[in-house]
């Protein structure tokens, strides 16, 4: 009869008590910094009021048809050296004033711009960029005033890093 070896090596010096342990060890630091993560994230894309928000998306629909009614479509140029922006705009009746443009980058709203544009002559608006632009961001052309009652609204978008030009036309 043969004895089986015993080994004398104590437990914490032996390879698979330790994988053993590794594993859930492993999966309650990922849990966590997920947790972590989840309380501690910004979430700047989910709205709060998405009930509200749902009602508006017809109304903002209806913009973008009545800019395309009104056959009004705009060309954007920017100036990123200079921070200047120019806008002609055709198929308005009147030339208001001022017209708001929203520079919306599609994921996180630190980088929105909203401007100004005011009216020099004809159908010429110039506006003043403060910061530099270098992503692929939505444009939002209108007349100045809350998104969700002005009578109109034409949408585009650029991307910086191709191109300084944007052709606006209802959506």
């Amino acid at each position: 009869m043969t004895h089986p070896d015993n080994d004398t090596t104590p437990w914490y010096k032996q390879f698979y008590p330790w994988m053993l342990i590794f594993f859930p060890v492993l999966a309650i630091v990922g849990c966590t910094i997920t947790i972590m993560l989840a309380f501690t994230a910004n979430d700047s894309v989910v709205s709060d009021n998405y009930y509200k928000d749902g009602l508006a998306i017809n109304r903002r629909l209806e913009q973008d048809h009545q800019a395309q009614d009104l056959g009004i479509a705009a060309e954007l140029s920017f100036d990123l050296e200079v921070g200047d922006i120019l806008l002609d705009i055709t198929g308005l009746e009147q030339d208001p004033e001022q017209l708001q443009l929203e520079i919306i980058h599609p994921t996180t709203n630190v980088y929105d711009v909203k401007i100004t544009l005011h009216h020099l002559q004809g159908n010429r608006y110039r506006g003043d960029l403060d910061s530099s632009l270098s992503f692929r961001q939505y444009l939002r052309l209108s007349p100045v005033g809350d998104i969700n009652k002005v009578a109109w609204r034409l949408n585009g978008e650029i991307n910086f890093k191709e191109s300084q030009t944007a052709k606006l036309g209802g959506q």
